[in-house]
């Protein structure tokens, strides 16, 4: 699951004077038993029933707030957003902030949640008290890097390349951090070389971005070898699979591109459905099969009425199929 990427993040609540016993270790083994059973939710995609499950381990101990209630709220607020209530996790991101005003995770994931709301202004902002907060944070900065290039924010995710370009040292994180930040920036050879040696310390997360610099320098094999080893490891993880996929489709193995896309959309979660979805379509068509293509696009565009291209697309294969 997504949700394991997050860092843990402070849940906003009044304290109040709760006494310990026997009493108060009841409830926190209750708490405990209610996150559990939260995650198997998460794991099987039931969003809605992680989010209450979530609510009943946080009502065991109400105004308490240890790194236990900080991680059930890190699960809450990623269900919240995945079972489409991004409001609400807002919401839950302004206590956490009302609380702390220094968190910078709490800055970085509603702003997170504010660009997949269109509020880039609201974003741009919390990304700034993120990078504030957390000045030596090499990732961050190229996680906010990429959010923001991701939305056509180039000027304002100009400064975060360069400040992220400026973070030294060896170490495994400060070269995947660079590698990220150059691979974003289209210095191919350069994310390369770090990433490269991002991975040469074990960080095995350099496998994935060190495949998006291969494949952008059309070294296919290369780059399907990472994707593959970091799939071996996050088999959850969609994003690869729709790379897997891609790398299929550019040699034309259009039977093996489909069984990635038809893997990565079978996924609990999905953060790339419609790029799953449209590899699909296209594997279908390039494959022949035409009359599936066709039933796949008329229920795409149910989804997606304005993607002009999947229109032309679809007019496309009503000549192919009466």
């Amino acid at each position: 699951m997504n949700y394991k990427k997050f860092a843990p993040i402070l849940f906003a609540a009044a304290f109040l004077a709760v006494g310990s016993g026997c009493g108060d270790q009841e409830r926190l083994e209750n708490e405990q038993a209610y996150r559990k059973t939260g995650l198997e939710q998460l794991d099987k995609g039931d969003f809605e029933g992680a989010i209450r499950s979530f609510d009943q381990a946080l009502g065991e101990r109400v105004g308490i707030v240890s790194n236990l209630e900080e991680d059930i709220n890190l699960y809450k607020a990623y269900a919240q957003i995945e079972a489409g209530r991004t409001e609400e996790a807002i919401e839950t991101y302004h206590a956490l902030v009302a609380y702390n005003d220094s968190n910078a995770n709490a800055y970085y994931l509603r702003g997170c949640a504010y660009i997949s709301l269109g509020n880039t202004q609201a974003a741009v902002s919390d990304f700034k008290q993120a990078a504030k907060h957390d000045p030596g944070n090499g990732e961050l900065y190229a996680c906010i890097y990429e959010r923001l290039v991701s939305v056509g924010l180039s000027a304002q995710a100009e400064e975060y390349l360069e400040k992220g370009l400026e973070n030294n040292g060896d170490s495994a994180a400060a070269c995947l951090s660079r590698g990220r930040l150059y691979l974003a920036g289209g210095d191919y050879k350069n994310a390369e070389l770090e990433l490269r040696d991002a991975l040469s310390q074990k960080e095995e997360r350099a496998n994935l971005y060190l495949g998006g610099a291969l494949k952008a320098q059309e070294k296919y094999d290369e780059a399907k070898a990472c994707y593959e080893a970091y799939a071996k490891k996050n088999p959850e993880d969609t994003k690869v699979l729709y790379e897997l996929g891609e790398i299929a489709f550019i040699q034309s193995d259009y039977e093996q591109a489909l069984a990635y896309f038809e893997q990565g959309l079978a996924g609990a979660s999905l953060t790339n459905k419609r790029d799953l979805w449209a590899g699909k379509i296209k594997a279908l068509e390039f494959s022949g099969d035409f009359k599936a293509a066709k039933k796949e696009i008329s229920a795409y565009r149910k989804d997606y009425p304005a993607d002009e291209l999947a229109k032309r697309e679809h007019i496309f294969l009503k000549t192919r199929v009466k």
